[in-house]
C-alpha cells in the first residue's frame, strides 16, 4: 500500500471513530444529568410566576420554545412555555424527557369549567386525560381511542396527585377542587354546544388544549405526570368579555400551587 492509500485508511478510520462517539453520545445524552421535574405551560402567565421564583442556571431553545434550566425549592426543574395546542405540547414534553433527563411532569395552567361544581377560580387535578378531538369512530374505534393501541385515556401518577393535594390543602383556607377526567382538543371551547358534545362523549371536569398531549407524551415515555388547571371560564361562552383577566387570575393561581406543591417534594 502506498503513502496516499495508508492515508486514505487512517482518514477513513478517524471518521469512524468520531462517528461513533457521536452517535453513542446522542444516546447517551441525558446520563450525565440531574434528574429533574419538567413543568409546562402554554401561555406566559402560566409560568411566569415559577421562573421569577427560581434560580435559572441557564437556557436553551428548541424548537422555539425556551427551556429555563435551574433550581426551585431546592428542586432540579425545567420550566418552558410550550405555546398552545397539542403538537406543542406533544413536541415539548418529549424534549423534556429525552434532552433535559426529566423524571416527572406537572403541566400547569388555566381551562374551561365542564362541571357546574366548578367555579372560576376552583382547581382540577387530574386523574386521567382524553383527547375529545380525536374520533376514528368511522371505522370502529371508541371516540378518543388511539387506533391498534387500545389506549383511550392516560391515567395520571397518584403520587404527583397527592402533592398536589397535599400543596392545594396548604395552598389557602377554603380552596376548592376537584379530582377528575381533563379533556384536550385543538378547540377553545366557547358554546353550550360544544361543551354537551364533550360531556356526552367523554365526561370530565374541564377542557383545555395541552394536557392530554403531554400525557400521552409521557406514557410513551413511561414517565409519570399529573395536569393541574385553575378554571378560567365555564367553556360556554359567557362573561368571555372578562376572559383575559380571569385567563390571567386563574393560571397565577396554578402557577403559585405548583409552587407549593414542589417545595413538597
Amino acid at each position: 500500500m502506498d503513502n496516499k492509500g495508508l492515508l486514505a485508511v487512517i482518514a477513513v478510520a478517524v471518521v469512524a471513530v468520531f462517528a461513533c462517539s457521536y452517535i453513542a453520545g446522542q444516546g447517551q445524552e441525558t446520563d450525565d444529568q440531574p434528574e429533574r421535574i419538567g413543568i409546562i405551560g402554554a401561555m406566559v402567565p402560566e409560568i411566569e410566576k415559577l421562573k421569577d421564583a427560581m434560580t435559572i442556571e441557564y437556557t436553551e431553545t428548541i424548537a422555539s420554545m425556551e427551556f429555563c434550566v435551574g433550581v426551585l425549592e431546592d428542586q432540579e426543574v425545567v420550566v418552558v412555555q410550550c405555546g398552545m395546542g397539542k403538537v406543542n405540547a406533544g413536541l415539548c414534553a418529549h424534549t423534556l424527557i429525552n434532552k433535559f433527563n426529566v423524571t416527572r411532569v406537572i403541566n400547569t395552567g388555566a381551562a374551561g369549567s365542564l362541571d357546574n361544581r366548578l367555579d372560576i377560580g376552583d382547581f382540577v387535578i387530574s386523574t386521567d386525560a382524553v383527547q375529545h378531538d380525536f374520533d376514528v369512530s368511522p371505522i370502529g374505534f371508541v371516540k378518543g381511542e388511539i387506533p391498534y393501541t387500545g389506549l383511550y385515556a392516560f391515567q395520571a401518577d397518584p403520587k404527583l396527585r397527592e402533592l398536589a393535594k397535599k400543596a392545594l390543602s396548604e395552598y389557602e383556607v377554603g380552596v376548592h377542587y376537584l379530582e377528575g377526567r381533563v379533556c384536550t382538543g385543538d378547540q377553545f371551547i366557547a358554546t353550550p354546544e360544544q361543551k354537551q358534545t364533550i360531556l356526552d362523549n367523554f365526561g370530565g371536569l374541564c377542557c383545555e388544549m395541552e394536557g392530554g398531549a403531554i400525557a400521552q407524551a409521557c406514557y410513551l415515555n413511561d414517565i409519570p405526570f399529573v395536569i393541574i388547571r385553575a378554571v378560567s371560564d365555564k367553556a360556554d361562552g359567557s362573561d368571555m368579555e372578562d376572559y383575559s383577566e380571569f385567563e390571567k387570575k386563574a393560571a397565577e393561581r396554578c402557577a403559585f400551587m405548583v409552587l407549593r406543591m414542589i417545595d413538597q417534594m
